[in-house]
């Protein structure tokens, strides 16, 4: 029987791709996970630099 850990902040529908980063990171080849951490490194490098969006305006007059 699978053991299972509630995290905090993690969808339901998020699941599989947090399965799929664990097996990458996991993965028995010692390149598929360096690939990977360098993957998340720039990711997260990139969301940093990214602007953020505009504030929404709340006017819907038109």
């Amino acid at each position: 029987m699978a053991k299972t850990v509630p995290v905090i902040g993690v969808e339901t529908a998020e699941l599989r791709w947090i399965r799929m980063l664990i097996s990458l990171l996991r993965h028995p080849d010692p390149s598929v996970p360096e690939l990977a951490r360098q993957a998340l490194v720039y990711l997260t490098d990139a969301a940093g630099r990214r602007e953020p969006a505009p504030p929404e305006s709340l006017d819907h007059a038109g």
